[in-house]
């Protein structure tokens, strides 16, 4: 794959899943804005991508607040130039009882993983290049309803929706818009999460490999959507979790 003098801007790029983009893009050619919350871990992401030669700039951005997508996008500009790609990757994971779940929760999920993602989404389609690329990354908790999930997956399926409509309204600038369906992936928010006992095992023992997926696997599915050869997918939703049966 070819992203040679292609400017990506990657949210949530400061550990996991995004570092592994931030990282994947860079090694296809692409110069990379790593945005986070955290300015320690962006900066951390975007110093492994200079030492091995790559271009990246490191911007401190919290995508439930717009001015940051804005500034996040200005960055980009100032710095690299107009931006080709945007992936959508900030989100945070979280896991309650619908019947235990606080309106304070409530938007303290949604505000990231949907509002947050709805307007870098809107932003990208205001500022990408015409044929640009667009990627979402969802969860397939989206499509697999588990007990404790309904706060979570359901921003994960309104980003899925959002990928399919925003596909269809941009495009006629030839800009393509698919969402990525990680299953359960081995990052440090997975290390640290205090899943009932068995439950790892449970889901390795449900998979054909018999692994978890690691931030490469997704990483390379996302690079595809970012590439020319993937100008005919948009609109879809690519499940990434090894065939897991559960």
């Amino acid at each position: 794959m070819n992203l040679k003098d292609q400017i990506a801007i990657v949210t949530g790029a400061g550990q996991g899943i995004g570092r592994g983009i931030a990282e994947k893009l860079s090694q296809y050619g692409a110069a990379v804005v790593v945005a986070d919350k955290s300015e320690s871990k962006a900066l951390e992401t975007a110093q492994i991508i200079e030492s091995r030669g790559g271009k990246a700039l490191a911007v401190v951005a919290d995508i439930s607040i717009l001015s940051d997508i804005s500034k996040m996008f200005d960055k980009c500009q100032e710095y690299f130039g107009v931006p080709d790609i945007m992936v959508a990757n900030a989100g945070l994971s979280y896991s309650s009882s619908l019947l235990e779940t606080t309106e304070e929760e409530y938007y303290m999920v949604y505000d990231i993983n949907a509002k947050g993602t709805f307007f870098c989404l809107k932003e990208a389609g205001l500022r990408l290049k015409d044929g640009g690329r667009i990627v979402l990354i969802s969860s397939s908790t989206s499509k697999q309803p588990k007990k404790g999930m309904s706060l979570y997956s359901s921003t994960k399926a309104a980003i899925n929706m959002m990928a399919e409509i925003a596909a269809q309204e941009l495009a006629d600038r030839g800009i393509t818009v698919n969402a990525v369906l990680p299953g359960l992936t081995m990052t440090p928010s997975v290390k640290e999460a205090p899943f009932p006992e068995g439950f790892i095992q449970m889901v390795v023992d449900n998979t054909p490999s018999k692994r978890l997926g690691e931030t490469v696997d997704i990483a390379e599915i996302v690079a595809f959507f970012c590439t020319k050869e993937s100008q005919w997918v948009t609109g879809k939703h690519i499940m990434a979790d090894g065939g897991c049966l559960f």
